[in-house]
C-alpha cells in the first residue's frame, strides 16, 4: 500500500501545486467553464500565485502526498463572515487520478482540526455552480448552501458561485 502523508506546503512545492491545481480544474470545471478557457489560463500566473501565497502570513496550504508526490491541497484564510470571523476555504484540489480514495476526507479532517485549534467555529467556501464532484464532497462533509450567490467573470464568461458553510 502506498504511503500517504499530510504536511504543510513549502515554497518548493509551488510547481507541484500548480500542476495539481490545473489537472483538478480541468477535470472538475471542464464541462462547466469549457476546457478552452481553462487551457488559456497561464501556468506561470498560477505558479506565481502559489509562490506569493507560500511567502505570506496566512495559514500555509496543507498537502496530501502519496509516496512524497503532492496529490492534494487545501488552502484557507481568515475572513469576516456575516456573523463574525470564520475560516474560508480558498482552494481544495485533488489530482483527479486520486479522487474517491479518501485523500480529500483525510485532508479535510486535518485542516478542520487546524481551524478549530485556531479558534474558528465556522467555515465557508464558494462553489462554482455545476461542480458536481465538489458539491458532493462538501455535502458529505456537512456543508450546506446558505442561499448566497455571486457571479464572477472569467475571461468574459460569467461564473456563478454559490456559498456553502458549516459549523466546525
Amino acid at each position: 500500500m502506498p504511503e500517504v502523508t499530510l504536511r504543510m506546503a513549502r515554497q518548493q512545492d509551488a510547481a507541484a501545486m500548480t500542476v495539481l491545481q490545473r489537472a483538478s480544474w480541468l477535470a472538475a470545471y471542464g464541462e462547466v467553464l469549457g476546457a478552452d478557457l481553462l487551457d488559456s489560463l497561464s501556468p506561470s500566473v498560477h505558479l506565481q500565485l502559489w509562490r506569493k501565497r507560500l511567502g505570506g502570513h496566512d495559514p500555509r496550504p496543507m498537502l496530501v502526498c502519496v509516496q512524497d508526490v503532492v496529490v492534494g491541497l487545501l488552502y484557507w484564510q481568515h475572513q469576516e463572515g456575516d456573523i463574525g470571523p470564520e475560516a474560508h476555504i480558498r482552494a481544495l484540489y485533488l489530482h483527479p487520478a486520486h479522487w474517491r480514495r479518501g485523500h480529500g476526507k483525510r485532508l479535510w479532517q486535518a485542516v478542520a482540526m487546524q481551524m478549530r485549534r485556531a479558534g474558528y467555529e465556522r467555515v465557508s467556501l464558494w462553489l462554482l455552480a455545476g461542480n458536481r464532484v465538489g458539491q458532493g464532497f462538501y455535502l458529505r462533509r456537512g456543508f450546506r448552501f446558505d442561499g448566497t450567490e455571486r457571479t464572477l467573470s472569467q475571461q468574459g464568461r460569467p461564473c456563478l458561485q454559490q456559498k456553502m458553510s458549516r459549523d466546525l
